[in-house]
């Protein structure tokens, strides 16, 4: 899975940036590297439920873009042209799968 998480995020992740962000059941995760401070976004498909939105962790909850999110706490989504501030990240164990949640921000 480690080999695949490394050429998506340099071959698939890029192509796909453009259509995560339009396409529903998709969005990108915006966030902020932890140690380099650099904005990043990385497509992910994800799921509403009430107030939460989950993102499953396919290559697990080590992967650099969840450290990230995870370091900081608050991140943002581009879904479906719109950007949604996420707060209160967290990893849980759905149903046997990884999920990261966060809650959407009052309006």
């Amino acid at each position: 899975m480690r080999q695949l998480a490394r050429i998506n995020r340099y071959l698939t992740n890029p192509a796909f940036r453009a259509l995560a962000a339009r396409l529903p059941g998709y969005a990108n995760v915006v966030h902020i590297g932890r140690r380099t401070g650099r904005h990043y976004r990385t497509p992910v498909g994800i799921t509403r439920h009430h107030d939460e939105i989950r993102i499953a962790l396919n290559y697990g909850r080590h992967s650099d873009w969840v450290r990230n999110v995870l370091a900081v706490g608050d991140f943002e989504l581009e879904h479906r042209g719109r950007t949604i501030a996420l707060t209160d990240a967290r990893v849980a164990r759905l149903d046997g799968r990884d999920f990261l949640l966060a809650t959407t921000e009052p309006d």
